[in-house]
C-alpha cells in the first residue's frame, strides 16, 4: 500500500523564494534568481503553485522584534522621537529597509565597542552613572538607556554614543555628580545645625 505523496509549490514574487511542501511539510526550497528560475520553469507544468506575500508577515515580525528591543534597552517611550527622523508616527509605517536599518542600529550585539578608547570611556560614564544612582545593578541596561534618552541628557543609548558623544556625556554627567554632592552637602550642613 504505497501513499502518494502530496507535492505542493508557494513561491513569494517579493522575496523570489519558492517553498517545496510535501504533505503540507516544508521540505526544501531555492531564494533569489535560483528561486524565481525554478518557479518560471514550474510554470509549464501543471503542478500546484501558491503565490503567497510573505512580506506582510515578515514585516510585523520585524516590528515585534524592533519593539521588544526597545522595550528590553527602556527606550520604547522615545519611540515617537525616533520615528520622527524616518517621517512617521508609527513602526507600522516603516519601510522593510528602515525596519532592517533601526534592527542594525538598536542591536547591541552591532554596537560593540569600536576601540578601547571608546571602551573606557563607556566604562567611565557607567561609573559616574553609578555615583548618581542610576546604574544601581549590573547590567540594567534599560534603566541607563532610559536615563541616557532624555534629551537633556544625550537623546541616545550608551552603544550608540560616539567618542566626542562619550567625552561630551562624561562632562555633563561630572558636573551633575559635583551639583548633587554640593546639595547633599548643604543639606547635611543644614540638619547637622538643628
Amino acid at each position: 500500500d504505497m501513499k502518494t505523496k502530496t507535492i505542493t509549490y508557494n513561491y513569494d514574487p517579493d522575496s523570489r523564494s519558492l517553498t517545496i511542501l510535501v504533505d503540507g511539510n516544508i521540505k526544501g526550497g531555492f531564494i533569489g534568481f535560483e528561486g524565481e528560475k525554478r518557479f518560471l520553469q514550474l510554470l509549464d507544468t501543471n503542478e500546484q503553485i501558491n503565490i503567497i506575500d510573505m512580506s506582510t508577515k515578515i514585516k510585523s515580525d520585524k516590528v515585534r522584534r524592533l519593539r521588544a528591543l526597545w522595550i528590553k534597552q527602556g527606550i520604547d517611550q522615545y519611540r515617537e522621537s525616533i520615528l520622527s527622523a524616518y517621517g512617521v508616527l508609527s513602526t507600522a509605517d516603516l519601510s522593510t529597509d528602515q525596519l532592517n536599518e533601526l534592527l542594525l542600529r538598536f542591536s547591541p550585539m552591532s554596537n560593540r565597542p569600536i576601540s578601547e578608547q571608546v571602551r573606557k570611556l563607556r566604562s567611565r560614564v557607567l561609573v559616574l552613572l553609578t555615583k548618581l544612582g542610576v546604574y544601581a545593578t549590573n547590567n540594567d541596561w534599560a534603566r541607563v538607556n532610559n536615563y541616557l534618552m532624555n534629551p537633556r541628557i544625550i537623546g541616545k543609548p550608551l552603544y550608540l554614543l560616539t567618542e566626542p558623544e562619550l567625552i561630551g556625556l562624561i562632562k555633563k554627567l561630572y558636573s551633575i555628580e559635583v551639583k548633587d554632592r554640593e546639595i547633599n552637602d548643604q543639606w547635611s550642613g543644614l540638619t547637622s545645625n538643628n
